[in-house]
């Protein structure tokens, strides 16, 4: 079966398929955070596959007006907000280091 949408918009898709484990009963000290590991996975992704090596190479090619764009930041926003360069650069430099007994299981190298 063959959808509408690119191929890029389906692997983004595809991340929500992917298993999480469920957040820790008790929370760490500091600030609660505001959005998911899915969601900077899903943003690996969209940086992979269109070679995109920094948050603000990121941004700006979300900022473009392209009807498959549109359809990325849409699935890239948590809560009706996206979050900030700042925010990215850190969740992206943080990730392989929560991620790594998660998505071991999936077959996924870092």
């Amino acid at each position: 079966m063959i959808s509408g949408e690119s191929i890029l918009v389906s692997l983004v898709r595809l991340v929500d398929h992917l298993p999480f484990p469920p957040p820790p009963a008790r929370r760490k000290r500091g600030r609660q955070q505001t959005y998911s590991d899915r969601l900077i996975v899903k943003a690996v992704v969209v940086m992979i596959i269109r070679r995109l090596y920094t948050a603000w190479a990121l941004l700006a090619f979300l900022h473009q007006d392209d009807p498959v764009v549109a359809q990325l930041r849409s699935l890239l926003a948590e809560h009706g907000q996206f979050p900030t360069r700042r925010t990215w650069e850190r969740r992206l430099a943080a990730l392989p280091q929560r991620c790594r007994v998660s998505l071991g299981g999936s077959g996924a190298t870092w």
